[in-house]
Order: C-alpha cells, then structure tokens, then sequence
C-alpha cells in the first residue's frame, strides 16, 4: 500500500465502508454505552392542566441535565435555570404513562449545543455497566444477598438513584449465586478483585459491592466501588451510586468548543478493521467528526473533532481497551494498536 493514498483513493474507500461497516461497528464499539436512555425521563403528573404540564417537562429536563451534566446538584445550578425554564422547547415526544406519570423524551442534540455553547460539560454514553454486589444484614450474624428480584426498599432507592445519574446497574440473580457458591457470607468474605472478576463475567465493567444495616432506604451501607485503576470506598444508602457516577463523570464528561486531535492506529490489516475503527471513533458521542488522512501499511492517520480535546479522547479509548495506547509519534500524535 502507498505511503500516502490519493484523494481519490480514500474517497473510493470511503463508499467502500458502507459495505461492512455495520459489522465491524458492532465488533468494536458494541458495549461502548449502557442502555440507559439519557434523554427519556418518567416523571409524575399533577393532573392534566398546561400548568402541571410545564412543571412536569422541567422536572423531567431536571433529571436529563443531572445525567447529561454529570452533576448532582445540576438541576439547581443557576447557570442552567434559563435552560430549565425552557424545557418545553426541547421536547420531542411525550405520552401519558401509568399511575398518573408523564413519559417525556428530549431532544438530545439541542441540549448538547446549548450546554457546549455554555461552556458546561456533555457525559455522552460512555457509561459502562456496574456489577451490583449488596448484601444486607438482618441480625447479630445473618442476612441477605439482594438478587435482581429483590424488593427491598433499599434496592429500589439504589435502582431509583442510578436511574437519576443515568448509570446501569447489573444484579446478581439467584442463579448468579447459586452458580458461584455465594451467599450472605460468601459475599461479605469474597475479596472485592474477585468480586470484580465475577461481575464482569456477567457482563459488568465496573463493581459496587456493599454491606447494608438493614434493607431500609436509610440504611447505613458500606461501599467499595472498582473501575479499572480506580477504587474507593464510601458510606451511606446512596453514596456509592453517587460516588461512581461522579467518578464516570470526571473521566468522560467533556467541557469547551471543538478542537482537532489527530490520531494514529496501527494493526489494520484490512478494510473490515478500517471500517471498524473508523465505526467505532463515530460512536464516541464528543467526536463529531472523523477523517482519515492517510494509511501507510497496517497504520491509519485519523482526523478527529471532539469536545474535550486529546485528554476526553483517550479517557474514552481506555474504557474498553479495543484501541490500546503505544506512545505519541512524532510531533506528538497519539498512537494506538488494535486489538483483537
């Protein structure tokens, strides 16, 4: 292959992708988010007034910005308050859902402009699923593993809360147990890396393993939360869902305009892995923009807009590790190495 194709060649390429990117997009960025809808929010409904109508859109965009933002305490930032006040604007659909609550869904690209233009920080779907490891104490040396089945007031705060910070969380169903010999004790005597490994077998990419008081939304509850290099541990009922939500949030919410970051990948050997890094760069939900600039043996040379620049990109190529990081090249550009 040339060292340098023509612009001709690349753009003959390009239409060539259309044949299997779709494929190769799945290989490579299919669990780059988890199915939280960000923008797709329930929230109750007074009655059926205008006025109960209005309130109920801002309390839905409420939650929107708390996710999208990243931030807790987002829905009662005063910078956003003019955007809050507007939310109506920014509904795309609504319908009327059981137990007089109200389904209202967003127009995801129009909030991400405004909160760009006002320099406040996007969290796009880079939100990997948390394996949940809780169990709950019910006396002096007894208690409880909590399944997905649970009913307990305390899971349903902990669901409740993720819901709001927009993260997945998985539980373990009984099976789950069964199968790896876990219990009440098992769990509380079962060192947090194993308990990491074991989630993520199950399809988690980080774990929350807890040890409640009681099953009561006030419990007190002991946490350790696992992401990659990262750990902490933290107590209260709701601290760790907060806790991990916020450390997701300081490695993928993306503040400021535009910029360009050119990139390097090496290890494509054919047009389905060139399709597929290509794919999965699109995916990344503060990259507007992917072009390839030249390829030179088994290596392409990316031009990329994202929100957050070099430091944004590379946080969210770590998360999976499908482009693994080899050190700049010359001039500095990131280089990384496809994995298979």
């Amino acid at each position: 292959m040339a060292a340098i194709l023509s612009d001709n060649f690349l753009r003959y390429l390009r239409l060539a992708l259309v044949l299997c990117c779709g494929c190769a997009a799945l290989g490579l960025a299919g669990r780059a988010a988890s199915a939280v809808e960000t923008y797709q929010v329930t929230v109750p409904l007074a009655d059926r007034s205008e006025a109960a109508q209005s309130a109920a859109f801002q309390m839905a965009l409420k939650v929107v910005l708390i996710r999208v933002t990243g931030h807790l305490g987002a829905d009662q930032d005063p910078t956003l308050a003019a955007l809050i006040g507007n939310a109506r604007r920014y509904v795309q659909q609504y319908r009327a859902a059981p137990d007089k609550q109200l389904w209202v869904a967003f127009d995801g690209p129009a909030l991400e402009r405004w909160l760009t233009q006002n320099n406040l920080p996007v969290w796009g779907q880079e939100r990997p699923p948390i394996f949940v490891w809780l169990t709950e104490q019910t006396g002096p040396q007894a208690g409880t593993a909590v399944t997905s089945t649970d009913g307990s007031e305390l899971k349903h705060a902990i669901d409740a809360e993720a819901d709001t910070r927009g993260i997945g969380l998985i539980w373990p169903s009984a099976a789950d147990l069964q199968k790896n010999n876990l219990d009440y004790a098992g769990i509380n005597n079962t060192s947090p890396a194993a308990l990491l490994e074991i989630g993520r077998r199950s399809g988690g990419e980080a774990a929350l393993i807890g040890r409640a008081s009681n099953a009561s939304a006030s419990a007190i509850v002991h946490w350790t939360f696992l992401f990659q290099d990262r750990s902490g541990d933290f107590t209260g009922a709701l601290e760790g869902v907060d806790r991990a939500a916020d450390t997701y949030a300081s490695l993928f919410a993306a503040s400021g305009g535009i910029v360009p970051v050119d990139i390097e990948v090496s290890g494509i050997n054919d047009l389905k892995d060139y399709a597929g890094v290509q794919a999965y760069l699109e995916s990344l939900a503060f990259v507007s923009h992917v072009g390839v600039q030249s390829l030179s043996a088994d290596t392409a040379r990316f031009h990329l807009m994202t929100r957050g620049g070099a430091e944004s990109l590379q946080h969210a190529l770590a998360l999976h590790g499908r482009l693994q990081a080899v050190g700049a090249g010359d001039g500095g550009i990131l280089r990384f190495q496809l994995r298979r």
